[in-house]
């Protein structure tokens, strides 16, 4: 939250530095900041906001915008830059505040953008689809492309898109589950962390977000260090308002496997919990 902290903070100070600038004059009493300057400044302020371009844009693309419109509205003000009374520093003043105020909202609004896409891929996971404006985007289907021709192999392209009114009633269905999954991976992350906290720099933590389930592989621990464990960290999530259930096993006393010393520990939880999950990933490792 720094990050959008920082530059919010500076727009705030920014504005208010302009306001008593504007006050005591800079060489033009009271009206030291034209009007139409304000009015530039807040369309700075909002366009990254609205239009994703801008955020994607080179650094200097909004700051040379916002002086190209103030040079334009200078052409029709009484103040502006073809008026007999244009005043050098006034006009290095209100540069100087449109300037800042680009580069302090692209930063805002690049920090909201990245803070939606990591609350989508906490909530979520990270989505399999690369954006196609991307430049890795591009250089995936110049490679391809090329391959093709080179062998010649074929080669399809499909493009799917969802019709606009079942679309729309989808994103209306889907607002509950988008709170109960965020809601879901937060609690997740605060139990995650409170375990995390009792654990050695030996043991290894791993979770399964499917099924909610923490792993905590406890090398060198026999029977006895892994009760001890046990005790801690449902205390530890007790504390943290999450109840948790434990089933442990030792290795090699029950199992001479992964799976095996999953499938122990599972029958401790009992079945009234959520069904153990398969564990691909670590079944395909094993098998290879």
């Amino acid at each position: 939250m720094t990050r959008l902290r920082r530059p919010l903070i500076g727009l705030v100070a920014l504005f208010t530095l302009a306001i008593a600038l504007d006050r005591i004059g800079v060489g033009r009493g009271p009206d030291a900041i034209g009007t139409h300057v304000y009015g530039l400044a807040a369309l700075t302020v909002t366009a990254p906001l609205v239009m994703g371009r801008l955020r994607r844009a080179h650094s200097l693309t909004l700051p040379l915008m916002a002086l190209t419109a103030y040079v334009v509205a200078g052409l029709f003000t009484a103040s502006g830059i073809t008026s007999p009374g244009y005043d050098v520093y006034v006009a290095s003043t209100e540069i100087a505040f449109l300037v800042l105020a680009a580069v302090l909202s692209r930063r805002v609004a690049q920090t909201l953008a990245d803070i939606e896409d990591t609350l989508g891929q906490v909530a979520f996971g990270g989505s399999p689809a690369i954006d196609i404006e991307s430049a890795n985007a591009a250089g995936e289907i110049h490679s391809e492309m090329a391959r093709s021709r080179r062998h010649g192999r074929p080669m399809s392209l499909t493009v799917l898109t969802p019709l606009p009114t079942e679309f729309n009633d989808a994103v209306a269905r889907a607002a509950a589950e988008v709170e109960k999954a965020v809601r879901e991976r937060y609690v997740f992350g605060k139990l995650s962390r409170a375990v995390g906290e009792q654990l050695r720099r030996s043991d290894l933590l791993f979770e399964h977000r499917a099924s909610g389930r923490l792993f905590i592989l406890s090398p060198e621990t026999d029977e006895e260090g892994t009760d001890l464990l046990v005790r801690r960290v449902v205390a530890a999530a007790g504390k943290a308002g999450i109840p948790t259930a434990a089933g442990s096993a030792s290795f090699p006393d029950q199992a001479v496997g992964f799976e095996g010393l999953v499938a122990q520990a599972e029958q401790q939880l009992g079945a009234r919990l959520a069904p153990a999950p398969q564990l691909h990933a670590v079944q395909a490792g094993a098998s290879r």
